[in-house]
């Protein structure tokens, strides 16, 4: 992890080229000082949490989501499947979890087809209550959008913001894995160096959309640019940052915001935590 100092900051689209409605305006948010994770929680990371029965463990879920689990019947991301004969079958269920019993290893599907996980690539496939209750069993939690941006785009030898976490250059595919990469799928964590933040951080552009603590709502002063769009979506969502490897490289931005329902585990949903100092 790293420590971001704490204070006024200007949250929201400073730019003079394109962006959203929902990214403006840029107005200033009070921060304490906290820890980030300097890279992507990882499916092995994840496997950890599920081999010490986090999904069996009331106490790391919010209440809607231990609902959602259990009436879902759910115990990993989706698509995993745990096999002892390297067959892929999305009805075989894990609820009895138990490396002990001849089972073999997790394969999953995803754009690339049926593989055996790669325990070093970011976790996807994941809803908000997964990630969140993932970082109460690490002891941590998930930043706010306002954190988030801040790590990926504070420049604190400049003193301003930066357009990316690198700086002010366009997306290339040696800083981000975005959808001109042509992948299909997340890269190891701690690629790109030369895409880091200033703090350090990898991977904030590109890879995997991170789920954040914050409630989808309108930035104060907000001005719809289309009447019957942004304010619509503005309720019983939660604040994705950063882009994925679907993510257009002219799209992509550190103020770019995304949202979804807290239950939607869609592919390109992943995380990294945050800990208050």
């Amino acid at each position: 992890m790293v420590e971001i100092p704490g204070g006024i900051y200007d949250l929201g689209f400073n730019g003079k080229g394109f962006c959203y409605d929902n990214e403006l305006p840029e107005h200033k948010v009070y921060l304490q000082s906290y820890k980030i994770d300097t890279t992507l929680v990882t499916n092995g990371d994840f496997i950890e949490f599920i081999e010490d029965g986090g999904y069996n463990d009331y106490g790391y879920w919010l209440s809607d989501g231990w609902d959602f689990i259990k009436e879902n019947s759910l115990d990993a991301p989706l698509y995993w499947v745990y096999t002892k004969n390297g067959e892929y079958n999305q009805n075989i269920s894990n609820n009895n979890y138990d490396s002990g019993t001849g089972r073999t290893k997790w394969i999953k599907k995803d754009f690339r087809g049926i593989h055996e996980i790669n325990k070093g690539e970011p976790v996807v496939n994941i809803s908000y209550y997964e990630a969140d209750a993932y970082a109460r069993w690490a002891g941590k939690r998930l930043p706010t959008e306002a954190e988030w941006e801040k790590a990926a785009c504070w420049n604190d030898a400049l003193r301003r913001k930066t357009l990316y976490p690198w700086g002010d250059r366009r997306p290339q595919p040696k800083y981000a894995n975005l959808l001109e990469s042509y992948l299909w799928g997340p890269s190891t964590v701690g690629s790109y160096p030369e895409g880091r933040s200033y703090y350090g951080c990898y991977q904030m552009i590109g890879d995997v959309w991170e789920w954040t603590s914050s409630e989808y709502v309108l930035y104060p002063g907000f001005k719809p640019k289309f009447s019957e769009y942004t304010d619509k979506w503005a309720v019983n969502q939660k604040v994705l940052r950063g882009g994925c490897f679907a993510t257009p490289s002219s799209q992509i931005r550190n103020s770019y915001r995304n949202y979804f329902k807290p239950h939607e585990r869609i592919l390109f949903s992943g995380f990294r935590c945050a800990l208050n100092n």
